[in-house]
């Protein structure tokens, strides 16, 4: 099974390594967990190491730069199996890439990033020279005076926004009370409407997007069903014959009904007072019926 991508493939250490606070003697090498100090490219296959990964290394000690000792960690690249072997520089303070990676550049503007420009090596060793010393202070105490007064200023701000420090806490907390209420009012709302997430406050421009959206109404849908019903019928009048046809049709189906009716109350399925508490009307259209039917 491979290893996915940017995972630090776990090595098996051996039975010699296995004691905890072992010491290693020079060219006897144990594993440790490395943690990768940077940004590299694997020499390999290309791919980049992010910084934090972690690995099971083997560490060694190299040498020695007076009384520190020198390490060299060794470990297999995650991507393709391939060897990468890292060296501590106690002299610069730093991690050397030996071999199998190449560490990654990354420049960053002073400004942008507003963080403070350290003075390069060749900066730090002009400052051994007293005259350029000299020089250098001269600079550091005018840029000091200019800079003075609105370092005055800010001092001034920051004790005055912070004097009362129970008055801050209090305020904090009272912001943090609205906003926990508020949560919990938008959660109950939301409840109300059967969702599962907390709907946003009304704005303006949601009540605006909503204004836009136009839904088709029930008269716009009558009326459209009545266009296309006048669309789909014949263009030419139906004639007196279909006319008189319909209304036979119609006079028919009442007679039976009528009858169906009268069987029933002749068969006793229906009480004869609940007949007569219909109309009079139609009690009157029922007899000759019943007499014809005779």
């Amino acid at each position: 099974m491979e290893p996915e991508e940017g995972r630090a493939q776990q090595v098996p250490r051996p039975a010699c390594a296995q004691g905890a606070g072992e010491e290693a003697r020079p060219g006897h090498p144990y594993y440790k967990l490395f943690e990768m100090p940077f940004n590299i490219w694997c020499g390999g296959c290309n791919s980049m190491i992010a910084k934090g990964v972690r690995f099971n290394a083997e560490k060694k000690q190299v040498g020695n730069y007076y009384s520190t000792k020198i390490w060299s960690f060794t470990m297999k690249s995650p991507c393709c199996k391939h060897e990468i072997v890292i060296q501590t520089d106690p002299k610069n303070t730093e991690y050397v890439i030996i071999s199998g990676a190449q560490k990654k550049t990354e420049d960053f503007d002073v400004e942008d990033a507003e963080t403070l420009l350290l003075p390069a090596d060749e900066e730090r060793d002009k400052l051994a020279d007293p005259m350029y010393r000299l020089e250098h202070q001269e600079e550091d105490l005018r840029k000091k005076k200019e800079a003075e007064p609105v370092l005055v200023r800010l001092q001034r701000l920051s004790d005055s926004r912070h004097s009362d420090d129970y008055a801050l806490n209090r305020a904090l907390r009272d912001r943090l009370r609205s906003q926990k209420k508020r949560v919990a009012e938008e959660k109950k709302s939301a409840r109300k409407m059967g969702l599962g997430v907390r709907l946003l406050p009304p704005s303006a421009e949601d009540a605006a997007a909503a204004a836009s959206v136009k839904f088709a109404s029930k008269f716009e849908k009558s009326r459209k069903d009545k266009r296309a019903a006048i669309k789909a019928a014949s263009i030419f009048p139906e004639s007196s014959s279909s006319a008189s046809k319909s209304k036979l049709d119609l006079a028919l189906k009442k007679r039976n009904i009528k009858a169906g009716a009268a069987t029933a109350l002749m068969a006793g399925r229906v009480k004869p007072s609940s007949w007569q508490s219909n109309s009079s009307t139609s009690s009157r259209t029922q007899m000759p019926v019943l007499a014809a039917r005779k």
